[in-house]
């Protein structure tokens, strides 16, 4: 369980690195330092924030993976939700940053792989306290 709560805290770096880089920036790295419309910056600030409110949750997930184990599952559900919202963006208006897309799967392949550890950790647990 230990390597599990690790693998946790690592990938909680990502979401972290992310939130404070965008709430610090906003939007305006993404367009080379052209004009960016207020609603536009204000949009990716707040869901910079969103970020940085699943990396506590997972953060917070790992001090105890067993108790707390439905907030992990929350966190991934919220993660896997915005690679399905870049794979639509991706779909309907095209190409992305290598960086955007490289996001987009790891939010769609880590939480479902994140899930199948999670229940191996909750059925190891479950026959050790037996």
């Amino acid at each position: 369980m230990k390597i599990f709560r690790i693998a946790i805290i690592v990938f909680a770096f990502i979401p972290l690195y992310f939130g404070l880089s965008g709430t610090i920036s906003g939007a305006a790295p993404l367009v080379n330092g052209e004009p960016v419309a207020g609603a536009v910056d204000n949009q990716y600030r707040y869901l910079s924030g969103v970020y940085i409110g699943i990396a506590i949750m997972l953060f917070y997930a790992a001090g105890d993976v067993i108790a707390r184990a439905q907030i992990f599952r929350l966190a991934m559900l919220a993660v896997f939700i915005g690679g399905i919202a870049r794979l639509v963006s991706y779909l309907t208006v095209g190409g992305a940053e290598q960086w955007q897309v490289g996001g987009m799967v790891t939010e769609l392949l880590a939480p479902p792989l994140y899930m199948l550890w999670l229940a191996l950790v909750l059925k190891r647990s479950s026959n050790i306290i037996r």
